[in-house]
């Protein structure tokens, strides 16, 4: 019997993998905050005349999209000043006329620093174990964050919150592998989306906590000093039960599984455990090119690592656009981040096979994110020919627009974890997630500078984001369907998957293989 089986015999989602659903969630529902803070925390206030002031007399508030906005630019420090509606970065080191890109670097520099976290620290969770590197780092993600909320000097700040951003790519990656790792095949999707509810959630107190907030440096240490606390889940949180198996540290394996039956109410099967124990011997680490080492592996991994980088492209630039938008800036922000929990539960049942309304081989990972990528290119082109006029009718479908691409993109997102996840087998399955997490930061990366299009012309950066979102879309068709897959262990279990997009051909087939493994 392989791992599956062993958890379908003990429970393959009871009480110890919601347990451990939570736990983990909280770890991503805390360290989130930091993802996107410099929303506020990089957000520029509007600025006004001095009263005292000849040269600047007028009498009104000024924003990026005034035509007087620059003239500040030409003005002495005692002629203007920045309203109070909340400070940041901006307003602390004085970043306008010409340096205002490090507003846009700093959260750039996170999403950088990812790419490097989630390789090294996923290659060292694929060697060392998931829970022997996710809460050191955890640790550290917390240490230079909560740091950077008292430096003085701004090249200090970039520096840690690049440091935030190499430990955070770390955290993420190895957490959503340790979630799944628990659960069976039926119940992959669940628990791969589950814990992004968490991050939802997360980006939702955030909005609050901003408005109530208004000082960068106070709101900087409210979001960090939670991460201290989450050490604490150590000593509930076990290692992955398929990465000992497959590191052949079956005597560690067996106290998980013990661990999981009592949770869950269910007899441990000594057979069970004595046949785990045969089959699995120690099996070699895999390596980066083990991820291409064949043409079908190359066009899968290549595509994969294209709709990572659109989906996290797209993803973040129509949350950065909150801004731009029009209206509330908190408003947006809650609108665009609180779909994301319908977009969850919609994917859930959509990655999941069952009964419906629609014919089960409409169900699926791959087609739920054919539908959601061409979805979002359709939602996302549209708010680029709505004109970013001052009425309030433009800005509200502007807004309702974007709120809409934002569903689809998130489902999208929450679609292809679980998708990658079930590509890979278990010996390289961190290093291949990390890999996707780089291509992932990449277009993260970018995406504050895609916004900052919308200064050339407003319909620049929503066409950028669609135009990626359908070509990413289409080439996914090519990739196989997952659902209801045993999950892979080694590097040999590649081969006896079904090769590129044929094993949908025989719908007869298709159907009894769902049937039997389901």
């Amino acid at each position: 019997m392989d791992t599956d089986e062993i958890l379908e015999e003990i429970g393959s989602y009871g009480l110890f993998q919601k347990r451990n659903s939570l736990l983990l969630g909280l770890i991503i529902f805390v360290l989130t905050f930091q993802t996107v803070s410099m929303v506020f925390i990089g957000g520029e206030p509007r600025w006004r005349c001095k009263g005292n002031s000849s040269i600047c007399t007028r009498n009104e508030t000024f924003s990026s999209y005034d035509g007087f906005y620059k003239a500040r630019c030409n003005m002495s420090s005692d002629d203007w000043e920045f309203t109070t509606e909340f400070t940041s970065i901006i307003t602390e080191w004085n970043l306008i006329c010409g340096a205002e890109y490090y507003a846009s670097l700093s959260q750039s520099i996170l999403f950088i620093w990812w790419i490097p976290g989630a390789f090294i620290i996923g290659r060292l969770s694929d060697k060392f174990g998931r829970k022997q590197v996710l809460f050191p780092a955890v640790f550290f993600v917390a240490v230079s964050s909560l740091a950077s909320s008292f430096v003085p000097v701004l090249w200090l700040f970039l520096t840690l919150r690049g440091i935030t951003g190499f430990f955070q790519g770390g955290v993420y990656i190895t957490l959503y592998v340790l979630t799944t790792e628990f659960v069976g095949p039926k119940h992959r999707s669940l628990a791969g989306t589950v814990v992004w509810i968490f991050y939802t959630s997360s980006l939702m107190i955030l909005s609050g906590l901003a408005y109530g907030i208004r000082e960068w440096r106070t709101l900087s240490i409210v979001i960090s000093a939670p991460a201290f606390l989450l050490l604490i889940f150590w000593r509930w949180v076990p290692e992955s039960c398929r990465w000992l198996i497959v590191h052949n540290r079956v005597g560690e394996a067996r106290k998980v599984f013990s661990l999981i039956a009592t949770i869950n109410k269910k007899q441990l099967p000594t057979e069970t455990l004595a046949l785990a124990e045969n089959n699995h011997n120690a099996v070699e680490e895999g390596g980066f090119l083990d991820l291409v080492h064949t043409r079908i592996q190359l066009i899968q991994t290549v595509i994969l690592w294209f709709a990572w980088f659109t989906n996290s492209m797209v993803y973040y630039g129509v949350l950065l656009s909150v801004g731009v938008l029009g209206g509330n800036l908190y408003l947006n922000f809650f609108l665009t981040s609180a779909i994301d929990i319908p977009s969850n539960f919609f994917v859930i049942w959509f990655m999941s096979w069952g009964k419906g309304i629609l014919c089960k081989s409409f169900y699926g990972r791959k087609r739920a994110l054919i539908l959601c990528m061409n979805l979002a290119a359709v939602f996302c082109i549209t708010v680029s020919l709505i004109p970013p006029e001052s009425d309030s009718g433009s800005t509200a479908a502007r807004v309702i627009f974007t709120v809409l691409g934002k569903f689809c993109i998130n489902a999208s997102f929450s679609t292809i974890y679980v998708f990658s996840s079930e590509l890979l087998p278990t010996v390289i399955r961190n290093l291949g997630m990390g890999s996707m997490a780089a291509f992932d930061q990449a277009g993260a990366s970018i995406a504050p500078f895609v916004v900052l299009l919308d200064k050339t012309h407003p319909v620049i950066p929503f066409a950028v984001m669609s135009g990626f979102a359908c070509a990413s879309g289409c080439l996914c068709g090519l990739l196989p369907e997952t659902l209801g897959r045993r999950t892979l262990e080694t590097l040999e279990d590649i081969s006896h998957a079904s090769p590129l997009h044929d094993e949908l051909r025989d719908s007869d087939q298709s159907e009894e293989y769902l049937t039997s493994s389901v």
